[in-house]
């Protein structure tokens, strides 16, 4: 999926210029989700979870709902940016996946600020305006809670999330792609799928040298389908994403971490 920008996440600008979801620009192509939005600026902080929540949308609704959704890009910010809650992403899907699923990405601080900011928000004004337009163009609403495997990322000197900082400018239509794990039953699983990944990330980090990648943020799941992770990159476009894929190929360890994987994993999809 490609994933396209919401909310503070990565303060940031692609193609030279801030991007909102007024624009409705589609800068971003992934491998999956893709049309990019911009994003509003909050303050949020700490470790907290994200929220990730995925809509079906009517095949002949799709343009008409990320039209509407633009338009209200300040409506959403007003509703969701809060000193301990972030809008971070709102993404729709370009390949890989169901083509009319939209996805949009909030960190909160803890589950009683999610609650009070979404109970600010079925009062807020501009918000309700906005569901009533796109509420009929929906199929179907699912939220899932994850973490972020903050000691990984800082293993490798990565920074998390809300930290994540793309390059100022780009050339390229910039993809976003999450890599979605689906581990077995099990209390062990999640540990040990990361140190696994732990092990095998530095070595794929050194040896692709194309720098056409980013990790965004390594996650695992709360809330919802368990044992569930997900990593989160930024290419430089759709086929940039190919010349890291390969030079990554030659990393052994890495290789080895993907093996022991596997055998941890029930499926693996790539969006």
């Amino acid at each position: 999926l490609s994933l396209s920008d919401g909310g503070a996440l990565w303060s940031w600008r692609e193609g030279g210029e801030y991007r909102w979801l007024t624009e409705v620009v589609e800068m971003s192509r992934g491998l999956g989700m893709a049309r990019m939005f911009g994003r509003a600026m909050s303050t949020a902080k700490g470790p907290g979870f994200f929220e990730l929540r995925q809509y079906d949308i009517k095949p002949d609704q799709i343009k008409f709902y990320l039209s509407e959704t633009a338009k209200h890009e300040s409506d959403r910010a007003n509703a969701f940016n809060s000193p301990a809650s972030r809008f971070l992403g709102f993404w729709s899907t370009e390949i890989g996946g169901n083509l009319n699923r939209v996805h949009h990405l909030y960190h909160y601080s803890d589950y009683d600020t999610r609650d009070k900011i979404r109970a600010a928000a079925a009062a807020n004004e501009g918000w309700n305006a906005y569901l009533a337009k796109v509420k009929p163009a929906m199929v179907s609403q699912q939220s899932s809670a994850f973490i972020e495997a903050s000691s990984v990322l800082s293993a490798c000197s990565l920074p998390n999330a809300l930290d994540f900082k793309p390059p100022s400018e780009s050339p390229l239509k910039v993809a976003y792609e999450m890599r979605v794990y689906q581990l077995q039953l099990g209390y062990n699983r999640v540990p040990d799928f990361l140190k696994l990944y732990g092990k095998g990330l530095p070595d794929k980090l050194h040896v692709d040298q194309t720098g056409a990648s980013q990790l965004v943020t390594l996650l695992y799941s709360d809330s919802g389908p368990m044992n569930k992770v997900i990593e989160i990159w930024r290419h430089e476009s759709m086929q940039r994403s190919i010349d890291s894929r390969v030079a990554s190929r030659e990393a052994s360890k890495w290789k080895e971490a993907i093996a022991g994987i596997a055998q941890e994993a029930v499926s693996f999809e790539t969006w």
